[in-house]
């Protein structure tokens, strides 16, 4: 690769006194980084998840290094890709977050999950599947891989322990 033929990652050619060093990624890196993490954060909002995906574009990057006619266009793709994925991630956490706050659990809700907790795994699982999920016992049966009248008895003693735990 030639060093006339490098650009930065916003298409432009680099300065003739950077260019004539920027023939190495290292070079390529010191001059291209921080464009790049002003570009993320103004398209995530956060430096430290920006820094993050202008990282893994650079990896990518290097990566292809050898076979690269224009890294910078390369580079700068990879960051607004990165990007992109970010966001979208973050909105299928919000489509499928409750519409409470994110991570605060309601008292009732906190009291009931700290008394599920006390339960063994298997009383745990058929509870929850039983009145959580409102499966039929048949149904529990078939996911937990045990008979039906398990699946009864597990419900009825992990009720009884609720009741125990409740009580206190």
């Amino acid at each position: 690769m030639e060093s006339s033929n490098l650009v930065s990652a916003f298409g432009e050619p680099v300065a003739a006194d950077v260019r004539a060093e920027a023939v190495s990624f290292d070079d390529f890196f010191v001059v291209e980084h921080e464009p790049m993490v002003r570009l993320a954060t103004s398209l995530v909002d956060t430096r430290e998840r920006a820094e993050e995906i202008v990282q893994d574009a650079f990896e990518k990057t290097l990566l292809a290094w050898q076979r690269l006619d224009q890294p910078g266009a390369y580079l700068r793709t990879a960051v607004v890709n990165g990007c992109r994925s970010e966001l979208r991630r973050r909105r299928v956490i919000r489509k499928h977050t409750r519409s409470e706050r994110p991570g605060v659990v309601a008292a009732e809700d906190a009291y009931l999950l700290d008394a599920l907790s006390k339960l063994s795994p298997q009383r745990r699982i058929a509870i929850t599947l039983r009145f959580y999920a409102d499966l039929p016992e048949a149904e529990i049966a078939r996911l937990m891989n045990v008979r039906l009248g398990t699946v009864k008895s597990l419900v009825s003693r992990g009720l009884a322990d609720l009741r125990k735990v409740v009580a206190r």
